[in-house]
């Protein structure tokens, strides 16, 4: 892995930052093809967002440049904002093995909180690492008033009588770079995707989730219930790398 601290390699955030001590971080994290980094504008304004959300400095002129010290071929670059004002970017090569790849979910009920909203991509991640592994998945699906509104890394697609849905960004949730690239590409595809709420009790043709790193991947199984179909999701996702090609051009 490659990094660097403030724009030094081999530099230390310092130990009473309180981005380290209280959990005071936001961060994005985006891959390149080849060596195009995928909607960067879109990963950089989300960064912002959450940085101005938790009031953590954040230069995006110098988040730029950072990263751009470590393009290379095929990698994610993790750019991760301290309330001590410290800047922490990473790169490693994309694991491919991950991309698509099946996972197992189970429903988790959350309460949306007014003061760091769902749509701020912030680093207090431990209650949701915890009730992953405490309920042997590999993601849990946030439940709120009878709606699943994404997963705990990744945003969602549920096809129901044939057409997909994925959630509106109601500030619940985040905005995801991913699911985004998706919607413009099945309409560019003329593939049945919209903005609509996915009821928490399906019933499901199909149940999908997407990140940066996964792509569109399935949920072959959710609450130790098999979930199946592919169809209309596999089209989703050969839309969406038309549409990276697309953009690499």
């Amino acid at each position: 892995m490659n990094s660097l601290v403030n724009g030094r390699r081999d530099d230390r955030v310092p130990a009473d930052d309180p981005g380290f001590l209280r959990g005071l971080v936001c961060f994005d994290t985006l891959r390149t093809y080849g060596r195009h980094p995928f909607r960067l504008e879109q990963h950089l304004r989300r960064l912002e967002r959450s940085a101005e959300a938790m009031g953590i400095p954040c230069d995006l002129g110098e988040v730029a440049a950072d990263m751009s010290r470590l393009l290379d071929d095929d990698v994610w670059i993790r750019v991760t904002l301290t309330a001590g004002g410290n800047r922490v970017i990473q790169s490693a090569r994309v694991d491919m093995d991950r991309v698509g790849r099946p996972l197992r979910c189970a429903r988790w009920p959350v309460l949306p909180s007014a003061f760091l909203p769902g749509s701020v991509k912030h680093g207090n991640r431990a209650a949701w690492i915890l009730a992953a592994r405490g309920l042997g998945v590999d993601e849990v699906l946030f439940e709120h008033d009878g709606q699943l509104l994404e997963a705990n890394r990744s945003s969602l697609v549920a096809v129901l009588d044939g057409v997909a849905r994925t959630p509106p960004t109601d500030g619940r949730m985040l905005e995801g770079v991913t699911r985004g690239a998706l919607l413009d590409a099945a309409r560019l595809a003329g593939l049945p995707l919209i903005e609509a709420p996915i009821p928490s009790d399906g019933p499901f043709d199909e149940l999908w989730v997407a990140s940066t790193l996964k792509e569109l991947a399935p949920v072959a199984e959710l609450d130790g219930v098999a979930v199946g179909g592919g169809g209309v999701g596999e089209s989703l996702h050969r839309a969406f790398r038309d549409l990276v090609q697309s953009e690499r051009a």
